[in-house]
């Protein structure tokens, strides 16, 4: 049997194409757009759909080659039943990810299962009007930014739950919303684990695994690869290289003596130079934090001296002052994990699903930073 490859668009039309085809066991491929589909269709028409086998979806590719991961009926249903937010009468579900990545489609998996409305922006439509819709919703952090940067805004009365997740949030982000009244919920998953494993239990709170999810890392002062047994993990890759029972991450953080989980980064985004390591996301999150900064991506330049250099590709709005912000990154971080290198542009790169592109940022234009 092959996989049916559908192009996932937010549309009603899509939603009932992936779960009728889940309903009657017809195994789906996945795909953003239909230029997605024509780079993978070679390798999808060589792929074989085995017993059990409900989709493939393709990662994102934010840091390297997209990949095909093959999910079953089994981590399909787990994903259904685990949750930290549980279900009210009255839930509707806006999903504003791409169907064709794993925090859209669980969306429409786990509505599917519990009967529960999802709600689709209409064209075109500003996603601030698309909340009051909805009891949840599931955002990036670039989708969250941007909502907060209208001071009138503020989170509709019935909305109980916002979910975090596809990139880190800086915590300038989520203070700032949960001051606006924004149930805010940070998540960790991978496209591998069909969404989240790991959930803010309360609006602010640490990221706490889900039921019958093992989590294992390293220490708050050496950070190792998160590693993941759970029922909701992908059997294998579309190459046919296993994932289950145990996956081991790109992502470093380490689980605290509270059971929560705490996400350095990725271990191939760290930053070597002249012999400091330093984890993107922590400068990041300082970066974030400054007057004018709407979005923030770090990543590493090569240097004939150090080996690396700090660089930033910033978002900003006419608030922000180059030199304040320097002196203000000058006092917070040290010499070694300052920015060098910086881009600054009214918005930033982004992938299907409205994920900073780590790649395409670093290419963007830049220049020195002096302090």
């Amino acid at each position: 049997m092959t996989f049916a490859p559908i192009v996932a668009r937010s549309t009603r039309e899509a939603l009932r194409a992936i779960t009728s085809a889940l309903d009657n066991h017809q195994p789906l491929a996945l795909f953003a757009t239909q230029l997605e589909l024509d780079r993978q269709r070679t390798i999808l028409a060589a792929a074989n759909a085995r017993p059990g086998d409900a989709l493939v979806l393709f990662t994102s590719g934010s840091t390297g080659g997209s990949r095909g991961v093959v999910h079953t009926h089994a981590s399909v249903a787990a994903i259904s039943a685990a949750s930290q937010l549980g279900w009210q009468t009255d839930d509707r579900w806006l999903a504003t990810l791409s169907l064709a990545r794993a925090g859209g489609v669980a969306i429409a998996i786990r509505c599917h299962v519990a009967h529960v409305p999802v709600e689709l922006a209409d064209d075109g439509e500003p996603l601030a009007a698309a909340l009051e819709r909805a009891t949840i919703a599931s955002l990036v952090p670039t989708q969250l930014s941007q909502l907060l940067e209208d001071p009138g805004w503020r989170s509709p009365h019935k909305l109980r739950a916002v979910l975090i997740g596809g990139a880190p949030a800086p915590r300038s982000l989520i203070t700032a919303a949960l001051d606006r009244g924004v149930p805010v919920h940070e998540t960790y998953g991978l496209t591998e684990t069909l969404g989240q494993v790991a959930t803010a239990a309360t609006p602010g709170g640490p990221l706490v695994a889900l039921p019958g999810v093992e989590l294992t890392a390293g220490a708050a002062d050496a950070p190792a690869p998160i590693r993941i047994r759970a029922p909701m993990l992908a059997a294998r890759y579309l190459d046919g290289e296993a994932i289950a029972p145990e996956l081991v991450t790109s992502d470093l953080g380490w689980v605290d003596g509270e059971g929560s989980l705490h996400v350095a980064g990725r271990a191939d985004d760290v930053i070597v130079t002249g012999g400091h390591k330093v984890h993107p996301t922590e400068v990041e999150a300082v970066l974030a934090g400054t007057v004018g900064v709407r979005a923030a991506c770090v990543f590493g330049v090569a240097d004939a001296r150090w080996g690396q250099i700090v660089g930033a590709a910033l978002a900003v709005t006419p608030r922000f002052d180059r030199i304040a912000a320097a002196r203000s990154w000058h006092a917070k971080l040290p010499a070694h994990a300052r920015p060098r290198q910086l881009a600054i542009a009214d918005a930033l790169p982004v992938l299907t699903g409205a994920k900073i592109d780590r790649r395409a940022a670093a290419a963007l234009p830049a220049d020195i930073v002096r302090y």
